[in-house]
């Protein structure tokens, strides 16, 4: 911006006049002040001096102005051609292409390690029953060895080996001497993940894997919510749990054709060996000549804020006997409910039940039709304390006469997540031997174990 020197000055001469305004009328000065002279002199030195400053204000003005004159017009900002961007975006688009394409690349070396989780399970069973070696007995009954790992971005891997020392203890004895106890080791659960294989929401395993049919079936002995299954488990499925090979197939259904429901259907094709032939129902074996299917589906939903409820149902049918001339249905309903404390604390609650029925052909030609079920309640009171009360009903699913009852309390403590202590008093009775039991139980285990059933509140 230039600067208006002439208009500058005149304001300049302006101001002066106006402080030199008293000595216009010397007369009216020396009136009033007899040293007038003096400061009229002061005043045009003063001026003087102003315009002295005034010019030279004026030169170093016009010298900067020069100076601004002379410099180059600075250059209009540059902008980046298109095909300069059209060639970051294909090198930026070939960049993730390649990186897609090897996911291999993105794995840690520790990755191909597995995780692995040691499980120790210990119970001690004092009994009224003195005739049944099985009971008035301390030991560990089963130490797992869990391998989990990726074998590829879209597969798991999964090896649960069981070392068991557990003695025979059928709801149902047959007369027979008990064996046991005796050590062994099993393959419990070895099976392939597919969780993506280019179908959304279905899901496959392929190997050996515990059966879906109903809620507790698919746990281990030591993530059981009491020291012992429910007798109708027992009874109807096995004593520890039915596992057994083949395929399953789990599909989630799309949440927009069920209203935002959560609804799954598992489909899976079995041996049908039963379990190693401890099943009362599926006895094949290795003598089975075809397969078994089972069907479970289930539906979960938030019924209120704090109260989630689950419901399944189960359908096995399988051949059974020696020859395999025999069939073997089952039919099973589950229900879980399901209270989370609103406070955000422990106190959750958890009810649970399970109800099974069972058409099995016997080797005689007939038929048995027969039922059991169980009640399950449970309180947790803080973040380690559970109290819980177990109610059983079964008849024999290859004699409908025979019938079996109980019910069994429990605590349970957990020192750490790693260290569990339960103690659980149990009544049982019906055309078995009337038998008063405790059950102490001792979990231990390290490494990385899978999580809990989210009903489990751990």
């Amino acid at each position: 911006m230039r600067l208006d020197i002439p208009r500058l000055r005149g304001l300049t001469a302006a101001i002066a006049l106006l402080f030199a305004s008293p000595s216009i009328s010397p007369s009216v000065a020396q009136e009033t002040n007899p040293s007038s002279d003096d400061r009229i002199k002061r005043l045009e030195q003063r001026f003087e001096q102003m315009e002295k400053d005034l010019k030279s204000r004026e030169a170093e003005i016009a010298r900067l102005q020069g100076e601004l004159e002379k410099r180059p017009a600075a250059a209009p900002a540059t902008q980046p051609s298109v095909d300069e961007i059209e060639r970051t975006r294909q090198d930026i688009l070939g960049d993730i292409d390649k990186r897609k394409a090897d996911p291999f690349s993105l794995r840690m070396p520790a990755d191909f390690n597995p995780n692995i989780a040691v499980i120790s399970d210990f119970i001690g069973n004092y009994s009224s029953n003195r005739k049944n070696d099985a009971l008035n007995r301390f030991d560990v009954r089963e130490v797992e060895l869990d391998f989990r790992a990726a074998v590829s971005p879209n597969a798991d891997g999964v090896l649960i080996l069981a070392f068991e020392r557990d003695a025979e203890n059928p709801v149902f004895p047959e007369g027979e001497p008990l064996e046991g106890p005796e050590g062994s080791v099993n393959i419990e659960e070895a099976y392939l993940n597919l969780h993506d294989f280019g179908v959304p929401n279905l899901q496959a395993k392929i190997g050996r894997f515990h059966v879906r049919f109903g809620r507790q079936n698919m746990l281990h002995l030591h993530d059981l919510p009491t020291s012992d299954p429910p007798l109708v488990n027992q009874a109807f499925l096995a004593p520890e749990a039915l596992t057994d090979g083949g395929i399953s197939l789990s599909y989630l259904l799309p949440p927009s054709l069920t209203g935002g429901q959560a609804i799954e259907v598992i489909g899976e094709v079995l041996a049908a060996e039963g379990a190693g032939s401890e099943s009362a129902t599926l006895t094949g074996d290795i003598n089975v000549d075809s397969p078994a299917f089972n069907v479970h589906a289930l539906w979960n939903t938030d019924i209120s804020p704090e109260w989630n409820f689950e419901l399944g149902g189960s359908f096995l049918t399988g051949p059974r006997g020696p020859d395999n001339s025999q069939r073997a249905n089952l039919y099973g309903v589950d229900a879980t409910l399901l209270r989370r404390d609103p406070t955000g604390g422990f106190k959750n609650t958890l009810l649970q039940s399970e109800f099974m029925f069972g058409d099995l052909d016997q080797v005689d030609g007939t038929s048995s039709q027969s039922w059991g079920a169980y009640v399950l309640a449970q309180q947790q009171i803080d973040r380690d304390w559970f109290f819980g009360l177990r109610l059983d009903y079964t008849q024999d699913p290859n004699d409908d006469k025979a019938e079996a009852f109980g019910f069994s309390p429990y605590v349970s403590w957990y020192w750490t997540e790693f260290l569990r202590f339960r103690l659980q008093y149990q009544y049982k009775a019906g055309d078995v031997p009337t038998e008063n039991n405790v059950y102490f139980q001792l979990t231990w285990l390290f490494g990385a174990h899978p999580a809990h059933p989210y009903w489990a509140m751990r």
